[in-house]
């Protein structure tokens, strides 16, 4: 890949289709040098390319090159020549973009509001069962409700289920018979919610133990805040998530992902309740007031990054994201997706993403810059070249 303009690092996301116009190859990168070498990929030079990228300005082309001893040649040249002229060093230490929050003031009615639960669901009784004897029945918050949000679930035992919590005066089941869309089942979810604060959850979480929302309600409803997300464990009980950090293989990603769950992390990162650029929707406060400011999840992101399309909106209007260091809930379902290729929509949501916030995924104000952007390891880059 071939930066021609401008001078500054880009981001852009890859969209290779072949003759039928069908897309066979996408990924995202993050173009630092003039040239970038994306190696190991079995390319077709007749595919054509369509690249995605948030800098209006960005000139960027694609050559398709055999993998000969030739490329390798020139490859090596190239790349002992940009570093001796570039001459990089690595990014000075930002310890001051890991700051502690803490909440200090009270925007709903009372500082105990209603809180409205909404789990979008289809079929899979028992998790959907443990999500809401963990998350809801046995909560030790005083006023809340259970949004459920049904999206064409067949399964009896789901049935047996919704049957059983229509007898609870405070769960409400809404049928969505649609074409899924992750971002519009929410909206309809909190449409049917009565709420002054909303706590978007996955039919996969699970607390562990009642007080769960008293910390996250509790930073939610500070007048500074927007929006509020959960440290979530593995079943293993290492870290699936402890915030979401731009700029992460191109896109995003969650830093410090795979560490063991008392890993402070670098600055202590993954144990303080600190500001982020964006949270995971698998559990995700925010105030009514704030949803409908900012016009709720944008259902032009079907499937992915819905919930960071919100919170840089969020952060945009001048609202604070927040993650939580507890506590910690289980991600149950995350421990054990394996790796599989790009849905077509997954693709869309991506490459739509890249044109919205592209230009913000260069540099995350609450990341320091000494740490990769490679992968979620939070290895600093000088270790890795040093390696």
């Amino acid at each position: 890949m071939l930066r021609h303009a401008p001078a500054r690092p880009v981001t852009a996301f890859f969209r290779f289709f072949n003759a039928e116009g069908k897309c066979v190859v996408a990924f995202p990168f993050r173009l630092a040098d003039r040239v970038t070498y994306f190696n190991e990929v079995m390319m077709d030079p007749a595919l054509t390319v369509q690249v995605d990228c948030g800098e209006p300005d960005a000139r960027i082309s694609v050559r398709v090159r055999p993998c000969d001893w030739r490329y390798n040649c020139r490859r090596e040249i190239s790349y002992v020549l940009d570093r001796l002229l570039r001459k990089p060093s690595a990014p000075a230490p930002d310890p001051a973009r890991i700051a502690a929050f803490e909440a200090t003031g009270v925007a709903t009615s009372s500082a105990t509001p209603l809180v409205s639960i909404v789990i979008p669901t289809r079929d899979r009784a028992a998790l959907l069962a443990c999500a809401v004897e963990t998350l809801f029945e046995t909560s030790d918050w005083p006023l809340k409700e259970l949004v459920i949000v049904d999206n064409g679930s067949v399964e009896p035992e789901t049935f047996a289920l919704f049957e059983r919590l229509r007898g609870h005066p405070d769960v409400t089941i809404l049928r969505q018979d649609e074409p899924f869309n992750f971002a519009r089942l929410i909206n309809a979810g909190a449409r049917a919610a009565r709420g002054e604060v909303l706590a978007l959850v996955n039919n996969d979480v699970e607390a562990r133990s009642p007080d769960w929302l008293s910390p996250l309600v509790r930073l939610a409803i500070d007048p500074r805040v927007g929006v509020v997300g959960a440290k979530l464990l593995y079943e293993n009980g290492l870290v699936q998530h402890a915030g979401i950090v731009l700029g992460i293989r191109g896109l995003t990603g969650h830093a410090g992902s795979g560490r063991a769950a008392d890993d402070p992390g670098p600055y202590a990162m993954l144990t303080t309740t600190r500001r982020v650029s964006a949270v995971t929707g698998a559990c995700l406060l925010t105030r009514r007031q704030v949803f409908e400011e900012l016009g709720g999840f944008n259902e032009d992101f079907v499937i992915e990054y819905n919930d960071v399309d919100y919170c840089l909106r969020a952060g945009a209007a001048g609202y604070a994201v927040v993650c939580a260091a507890a506590p910690a809930l289980l991600h149950k379902e995350g421990s054990t997706r394996q790796a599989r290729p790009l849905r077509e929509q997954e693709v869309l949501d991506r490459s739509l993403f890249m044109q919205r916030w592209g230009h913000a995924l260069i540099n995350d104000p609450y990341y320091p810059p000494e740490l990769t952007l490679r992968d979620e390891s939070l290895d600093t880059e000088a270790a890795r070249h040093a390696g």
